[in-house]
C-alpha cells in the first residue's frame, strides 16, 4: 500500500532552504516512508503500533518527525530538524 505524503507549506520552505544534498536525502526518505512509513522510521517517544502514531527518520544531517496514519493512508510530515551549525 503507498501512503498519500502530506508537505505542509511551512515545511516545503524549511526544507528549501537546506543544503541541496539534504533536500534530496529527505526527497528519497519521504519516498521510502510513502512505501512503507514503519521501516524506514523508528520511535519517536513511545512505541505506538496503533493506527495512528508519531514516528522519526534521518537522513544527512536532517530529522524528520511523521504522523502516520493508517486510517487515512497518510504520512503527515510534522517537522524537520538539522544540527545546529558550530
Amino acid at each position: 500500500m503507498t501512503y498519500r505524503l502530506v508537505v505542509p507549506p511551512s515545511i516545503r520552505r524549511q526544507i528549501e532552504k537546506l543544503p541541496l544534498e539534504t533536500q534530496r536525502a529527505l526527497h528519497a526518505l519521504f519516498r521510502d516512508l510513502r512505501e512503507d512509513p514503519d521501516r524506514h522510521s523508528g520511535p519517536y517517544g513511545l512505541e505506538d503500533d496503533g493506527p495512528v502514531r508519531m514516528r522519526s527518520a534521518g537522513r544527512a544531517g536532517a530529522i524528520a518527525v511523521v504522523l502516520i496514519s493508517d486510517l487515512s493512508v497518510t504520512v503527515t510530515v510534522v517537522s524537520v530538524q538539522t544540527p545546529l551549525a558550530d
